[in-house]
This record gives C-alpha cells, sequence and structure tokens, in this order.
C-alpha cells in the first residue's frame, strides 16, 4: 500500500529575463559582430534609425565650397589630361542608359583538392577510378597525409557513393595520388612523407642516399635528435652527416602548404579591434572605442500617444499596437547598445588601472597578476559580465594588438605577485641565449629564475616551455 505525503524543498535557482539573455548576447560580440547586429536591428525595424552626424548632411571640399563632383569626374581626375584616358573608357554606346563600370580583377581561389584533381588530366582514367581517386584525396587532412586506410576509404564509397570496390582498386588510386605533385601527397606519415621526396631527388648523390638510409632506418634516433649514435652507428664523419642532414631540413613536412591559394576568408581572418589605445607624451592612457556603430534614435513617427482611447476604431488600435511594439523594441536595442559600450568602457578602464606598468611599456613582462575578480572589485560587474566583455575583445595600442584576455594570469610562487607572463617571458629569454650545443634543463632553467628572484618549482618551470612550445632540452641540442 502506498503512502502519500507532503513535503517541503527549498532551492536556489537562477532565472534570467529575455532581456538579460539578449544583452550577454550582445556584449559577447566583437566590434564587426555588434555593427552586423545593429545594421540587421534598423533594416528590421522600422521604428529604429540612424541619427546622422551634422558635418554629413553637407559635403564640402578643403576649401568650403560645396562639393559637387560626379562620379565621371573623379575617375576622369586619376588622369594628367585626357590623353592618357583609355580608349574604353571614352568609346561608350550611346544608350542613356548605359552605366558605365570600371572593370575589378577577380581572384579565382582554387582548393587543394581541386589542383591534385586537375592533374588527373595526364591520365587514362575510368569514372569509376576518377571516382575513387576523387574520395582518397577528400581523405587527404590539411598536411597532406592520408591517414585513413583503404579499408575504410572503400566502405566510404559504398555508402556514400553506392558504388562497391575492393580495396584493390582503393589501393592503386592510393598510389596514383601518391605520385602526384608535390611530392609527399598522400604519405601514411611524417617518415613516409619525407621518404617520397627523396625518392623523386635527382640527381642522386651520397648525400641523398645517407638521408634516404637515415630516414628509413634511422628514423627514431632522428626523431630523438640522437644524432652522435647515427653517426656511430653509420660511421659517417661530422661532414657526411652534416650534408645529409642538410638534405632532410630541405624537405616539406606539410607538402600541401604548397598548394593553398592565398584566401582572406579561410586562411587569414583579420582581427579587427574592439578598442583603440594610445598614450600621451605625459603618460595618459586615452582609450576610445573602435568600429562605425552609428548613432541610433527612435524613429519621429514612432512617438505618439500610449493613451488607448485616442484610438476609435480597431483597425487604429491595432496600427496603433504595432507602433507601440516596434518603439519599445528600438528603446531596448538603444538601451542595449549604450549598456554595451558602458560596460566595455568600465572593464578596460579598470584594466588599465590593475596594469599601469604595461601601458606604459606594452610589454608583456610588465603584466602584473590579474584575475576576474580584480575587475569585479574595482567595477562592481558580475562575474559572468566581466567575462563575456572580455571574451574576443582585442585592443589596438603603439604597439601592436593585444586580445584582453591574454592580460589575465594568476600569480606564481609564494608570494603571488610574479605573474605567467613574466614567468614565460624569462623562460623564452634563458632558452633564447641558451648554448645550443648544451641546452639547459629545466633544473637548470628553474636555478637561473630564482637567480632573477622568480622562486618557482621545476614542475611550473616544465609546463610553461611547454606552453610555449620549447621541447625538452635534448630535443633542443642541435
Amino acid at each position: 500500500m502506498q503512502e502519500i505525503g507532503l513535503s517541503q524543498q527549498q532551492q536556489m535557482r537562477l532565472r534570467l529575463n529575455p532581456k538579460q539573455v539578449r544583452f550577454g548576447r550582445v556584449l559577447e560580440m566583437s566590434a564587426p559582430e555588434f555593427e552586423d547586429e545593429v545594421r540587421r536591428a534598423i533594416d528590421e525595424n522600422p521604428a529604429l534609425e540612424e541619427v546622422q552626424p551634422p558635418e554629413a548632411e553637407l559635403q564640402t571640399d578643403e576649401a568650403g565650397q560645396e562639393f559637387n563632383e560626379s562620379a565621371e569626374d573623379l575617375q576622369r581626375a586619376d588622369f594628367a589630361n585626357d590623353d592618357e584616358i583609355p580608349s574604353y573608357r571614352l568609346n561608350t554606346p550611346s544608350d542613356p542608359n548605359y552605366e558605365y563600370r570600371e572593370p575589378t580583377a577577380v581572384d579565382e581561389n582554387v582548393s587543394a583538392d581541386e589542383l591534385l584533381m586537375a592533374q588527373l588530366t595526364d591520365f587514362e582514367l575510368s569514372d569509376n577510378q576518377r571516382e575513387i581517386t576523387r574520395y582518397v584525396i577528400g581523405n587527404l587532412d590539411s598536411n597532406g597525409y592520408l591517414t585513413r586506410s583503404a579499408e575504410e576509404i572503400a566502405d566510404d564509397i559504398a555508402m556514400g557513393a553506392g558504388m562497391y570496390v575492393d580495396v584493390a582498386q582503393v589501393n592503386r588510386a592510393i598510389d596514383l595520388v601518391r605520385s602526384l605533385d608535390p611530392a609527399g601527397i598522400g604519405a601514411r606519415d611524417l617518415r613516409d612523407c619525407l621518404l617520397l621526396q627523396l625518392q623523386r631527388l635527382e640527381p642522386v648523390n651520397e648525400a641523398i642516399s645517407r638521408a634516404t638510409e637515415i630516414v628509413r632506418d634511422r628514423f627514431d634516433l632522428f626523431s630523438r635528435k640522437r644524432f652522435d649514435k647515427i653517426k656511430e652507428v653509420m660511421q659517417l664523419s661530422d661532414e657526411q652527416f652534416a650534408d645529409s642532414l642538410r638534405v632532410i631540413t630541405s624537405l616539406n613536412p606539410k607538402p600541401a602548404s604548397s598548394l593553398e591559394t592565398v584566401d582572406s576568408d579561410d586562411r587569414l581572418r583579420h582581427i579587427v579591434p574592439d578598442y583603440n589605445v594610445d598614450v600621451t607624451d605625459d603618460g595618459q592612457v586615452i582609450v576610445q572605442l573602435a568600429g562605425r556603430v552609428p548613432e541610433l534614435a527612435i524613429e519621429q513617427s514612432f512617438n505618439i500617444s500610449d493613451d488607448p482611447s485616442a484610438a476609435t476604431s480597431r483597425r487604429e488600435r491595432e496600427a496603433a499596437a504595432f507602433i507601440r511594439a516596434r518603439r519599445d523594441e528600438a528603446a531596448e536595442f538603444i538601451d542595449m547598445a549604450h549598456r554595451r559600450s558602458n560596460t566595455l568602457m568600465a572593464v578596460i578602464e579598470a584594466i588599465i588601472r590593475l596594469q599601469p606598468e604595461f601601458f606604459r611599456s606594452f610589454d608583456r613582462a610588465d603584466l602584473r597578476p590579474m584575475v576576474l575578480r580584480n575587475i569585479q572589485e574595482l567595477t562592481g560587474l558580475d562575474l559572468s559580465v566581466i567575462s563575456r566583455a572580455t571574451a574576443s575583445k582585442y585592443m589596438m595600442t603603439p604597439q601592436g594588438m593585444f586580445a584582453l584576455k591574454s592580460l589575465f594570469s594568476e600569480g606564481v610562487g609564494d608570494d603571488g605577485a610574479t605573474s605567467s607572463h613574466a614567468i614565460e617571458q624569462a623562460i623564452r629569454a634563458i632558452i633564447a641565449a641558451e648554448d645550443s650545443a648544451n641546452p639547459l634543463s629545466d633544473a637548470d632553467i628553474c636555478k637561473q629564475l630564482k637567480d632573477k628572484g622568480m622562486d618557482v618549482a621545476r614542475r611550473t618551470v616544465a609546463k610553461y616551455r611547454e606552453r610555449l612550445g620549447f621541447p625538452i632540452a635534448r630535443l633542443r641540442r642541435n
């Protein structure tokens, strides 16, 4: 028999209203993203308009006269005289509706897969062979390596193209891809990639032969930089080994890199700063929000009375309700944009107050330990708000671009007065100055740091050394 009873529980829950959620999303946006958001809001909400600055109403030249040159006059001004104007600019059609468009260069970006597929025209392949080869090329990673097995590729073809192929056909396609340019494409690993390139080097000499033997038979020793052991086993002199080493180091460990085309969208994404920071001669730091966010206002026709009795008919009431809804949305967006600007400025001003030495030198070694809670103590903002305000935000300074997140660091050492940035800078300087023939161990680096007044443990040195991308001492030996 079941018993029915009542019980009480006390729970704490954090509920965010829709307005707080929208503000958090807007706060996380970078400057270009927020500009796009503002443009979208202006396009979608007729109650929101962009306020034009007074100087934009009338364009004047340097002498203060009204600027009324046409676009054609501006284009003709690019030439010293009429004799230099190209004929195609003068011989325009007689159609009065004809609009001249200046020819522009078009950058046609070609992918690495397309460049490899284009080489297949030199081979007589059936449709099935070409399709199998296309699948093999599609399975190459960003370095040009083929890390998947022939069996896995055969299964992909069966499921994706509905075409049954045996492993032997896939292996023939793999061999074909490995014969394409650049040498090394289709390799299974780094060792295989280097061997593929060594096989194509001509004319073959003793240095190439020794380099091939080192990569083929002594690659484990070579990867661990046990050069003395290689010279001992192969009975090579220092000069002979140096010649072979030059051959190996001239090879490309990432063959697909030579197939990459310049594509600003895919390969290089430009960072647009959210702040512009400058320092005056007397040391005063001036900071401004970057970007081209226009000033926003509510369109005049949406400023209607909120009195419901003013509308007499149903149509008028519906129209008034629509206008009020759009006006309220516009007012909320304008308030959100102002809150975003005020929050971002409060955060960057707090960072400047906490890092005065850095904003004088812009040297990471001068960064003091700083966490989000330090910003909270100065601004009173919530930690989640500060985290969003610093995420994906950059500032342009006289010494280059800095990510706001890179300015934060925990204190290192017993007293916590040294930032991790200072430790990293010191480790980088110590390794750069070391003897490459006898590199310093982590214990040696730890001792030198203690001599500089940075009391850190050896495991801490190892952690920061790995973060900086430096291998252990044995692998740094040259």
